[in-house]
């Protein structure tokens, strides 16, 4: 099962502010009304790890029914647009400092632009979220009903994010997977692999030649991990009423 978070894909922004914690919240609730019983293997990319992260802590309640939980692009740290110190790398921080304070003080201008981009662009600003009859948009059209101004704000939140102390993911030991790509330029393999040196019984698994798009560029990979978990001997004895199969659930798309 997938679903769009806040703000992308398919569901509006609605009213509530746009937090981690927010998105973290609006997934208890997806888990509570749709899966309320069975085990569940969790997987997210980027913010959708971040999400996870914030789930793990401010729910506890699912802790026992987590199966299994991947993250990709997983980092121990809030956003920077610096993805290294090469020359390579400070360029690329500066074209996204000058994106983000554009996006900042001047969301309508931006918007204003984006409206008359081809409705094919994946920036494009739709002003209501269309479902194709083909299937689900490319994960860049993510966001092409999301305003600059609600895009600066969940910018804003995860560079200031401060993730949480690695001790509530301890108890998921090697049922938690970490996944990135050697050549992440958003969030370097290197912030992941940070992140398994505090969580020793994960497993990591860095993948060469890979970008930011890891879970586009190898979809069958990670649901061949996803579903490896999901066929793991659970570590907990299940309930009478929780014996189906485990529910595999990706969380979220940030781009």
């Amino acid at each position: 099962m997938r679903y769009d978070q806040r703000a992308h894909g398919h569901t509006p922004r609605g009213q509530a502010p746009l937090t981690i914690r927010q998105l973290a919240d609006d997934l208890h609730h997806i888990l509570t009304h749709v899966v309320p019983a069975g085990p569940l293997v969790l997987a997210g990319h980027s913010l959708g790890a971040l999400v996870l992260q914030e789930l793990a802590a401010l729910h506890p309640q699912h802790q026992a029914r987590i199966r299994g939980m991947v993250l990709l692009s997983a980092t121990a740290r809030g956003a920077s647009v610096l993805p290294g110190r090469d020359p390579r790398a400070w360029l690329l921080a500066a074209g996204r400092s000058l994106a983000a304070l554009t996006c900042t003080r001047a969301p309508r201008t931006v918007d204003f632009l984006r409206h008359r981009l081809p409705t094919t662009h994946p920036y494009s600003l739709a002003p209501h979220p269309h479902r194709p009859a083909d299937g689900p948009r490319p994960c860049r059209h993510g966001i092409r009903h999301t305003r600059t101004r609600d895009l600066a704000d969940l910018w804003q939140c995860l560079r200031r994010y401060q993730p949480r102390d690695a001790t509530v993911l301890h108890q998921f030991g090697d049922r938690l997977l970490l996944m990135a790509g050697a050549d992440d330029r958003h969030i370097p393999a290197a912030h992941t692999k940070q992140w398994a040196a505090q969580l020793p019984a994960a497993r990591l698994e860095i993948l060469p030649r890979t970008t930011h798009a890891l879970p586009i560029r190898h979809p069958a990979l990670i649901s061949d991990r996803i579903t490896r978990l999901a066929a793991e001997p659970s570590p907990h004895p299940p309930h009478p009423q929780d014996r189906s199969f485990p529910n595999s659930l990706p969380s979220g798309q940030f781009h």
